[in-house]
């Protein structure tokens, strides 16, 4: 058989992947031989310093460099896309970039999901156990620690949100933000009722955050115990909270569940989700009835009812398109979860304001992009990914120019100051709590 190796050629329209004479290749496993070249990729630290410096928090300077950097990234990312998407892919090629969708649904999508249905499965086995006759600080400090692990996971799947998380409103269901303080302090001063659990402005992730963290700090069981201090809320009771909290973390869990079971589809080892997603009337397949796997991996393939017409269209749909994509993300955390409150001064937009987490989530929204772009979570390339896609077609600039800048975009984000919410309240002098500042003028 006729080996194959491809060079790279750069055009105005992006890189054409032209096929060459023999060199050193090996055989993928479909039987196509291609030049599979696993180079180490540029990663990120796992840990970076908290910016606390007292004079940084007046300075506007980080803040712009966060977005600027994520705004570079989200660059790198369209023109990645419009490289393959103006190459003359080979049989091989195609084959191979197919089998970097296979991957990247096995290795990094089904698995996060999993995690994270996982991780909101034991905050609702913590949570419910919590009574404010018996509650304890442990039992508190457990629950934190399992929500801001579910947390994570949440994050770190931000850059595949096509597909179910969009179709069946999972990401505005169970992520919306700002948490509606105005709306929950009247639910809870009235009665609640199945209709607040319509609303989601006060459910799930931030409508847990602000029961279970106050001020970056885990609450206190004196607090539960007896009355909330926050401001407005000093009539609601622990026990109102909690026992809120227990309901809406159901909700989050089914939905959490539904992620994982429509992107795996039905197996032995998952019946047990697939029946609570069942019993609560949530959809799993695509309109075609696959697996949004399926409908990812099987893209292009006549006859296989996948809802990508074309290979390509399933890559743009991954790397950069305007929603549920990896570029989406990005622009998404420069133009708005930062923007919004640093360079609008929409105090109340700041996303994880009672846990302090902001900056964190940022940083795990950016991973979310390096887990695709590396077809693995362990920031090591993939035998099948875009890292060694591109180093393959000996088109290292590429892998350069992503990783760079994901790396700078991470490292931008964790220079701000911390909190978040404290630095964007010391820029534009204004008090997140005050009630005159809950209301957000920005869209989520």
């Amino acid at each position: 058989m006729k080996k194959i190796t491809y060079a790279m050629s750069v055009l105005m329209m992006g890189l054409s992947f032209t096929a060459c004479s023999e060199s050193n290749n090996s055989n993928d496993e479909n039987g196509n031989e291609f030049n599979v070249v696993n180079t180490t990729p540029l990663v990120d630290e796992d840990s970076y310093p908290q910016n606390t410096t007292t004079t940084s928090y007046s300075s506007k300077t980080f803040g712009q460099d966060a977005i600027d950097n994520c705004m570079a990234l989200g660059q790198e990312l369209e023109n990645a896309n419009t490289a393959i998407a103006s190459a003359k892919l080979s049989e091989a090629q195609e084959a191979y970039l197919r089998k970097v969708l296979e991957t990247l649904v096995g290795n990094v999508i089904v698995p996060t999901y999993t995690q994270l249905a996982d991780d909101v499965e034991d905050l609702e086995k913590t949570l419910n156990g919590l009574t404010v006759s018996s509650i304890t600080q442990t039992q508190i400090d457990k629950a934190c620690t399992d929500f801001k692990q579910a947390r994570q996971n949440w994050e770190r799947s931000e850059a595949f949100l096509m597909g179910a998380a969009s179709d069946f409103d999972i990401d505005p269901t169970i992520d919306s933000w700002p948490l509606n303080r105005s709306l929950l302090l009247n639910y809870f001063n009235n009665g609640m009722n199945d209709e607040m659990l319509e609303d989601a402005t006060i459910l799930g992730f931030h409508a847990l955050e602000f029961i279970l963290f106050r001020n970056g700090q885990n609450r206190k069981v004196a607090e539960l115990q007896g009355n909330d201090t926050y401001t407005g809320f000093e009539k609601i009771t622990g026990a109102q909270e909690l026992a809120y909290a227990q309901t809406i973390c159901t909700l989050l869990k089914q939905r959490c569940f539904q992620l994982q079971v429509a992107w795996e589809g039905e197996t032995k080892a998952n019946a047990a989700r697939v029946a609570v997603v069942k019993a609560a009337g949530l959809d799993m397949t695509t309109a075609a009835g696959l697996s949004y796997g399926e409908n990812l991996i099987n893209a292009g393939i006549s006859g296989s009812k996948s809802s990508f017409p074309t290979l390509k269209d399933a890559i743009a749909q991954v790397l950069s398109s305007d929603e549920g994509s990896c570029f989406a993300i990005c622009n998404e955390v420069g133009t708005a979860k930062i923007a919004n409150p640093f360079s609008n001064g929409d105090i109340a937009y700041v996303e994880s304001p009672y846990s302090y987490n902001s900056i964190t989530d940022f940083r795990d929204n950016i991973r979310s992009i390096r887990n695709v772009w590396l077809g693995s979570t362990d920031k090591k390339a993939n035998q099948y990914s875009f890292h060694t896609f591109f180093a393959s077609v000996k088109s290292d600039k590429v892998n350069t120019a992503i990783e760079s800048n994901y790396v700078g975009a991470i490292e931008g984000i964790s220079n701000m100051p911390a909190p978040f919410v404290k630095y964007c309240s010391v820029v534009w002098g204004k008090n997140f709590d005050d009630p005159e500042n809950w209301d957000s003028t920005s869209e989520e």
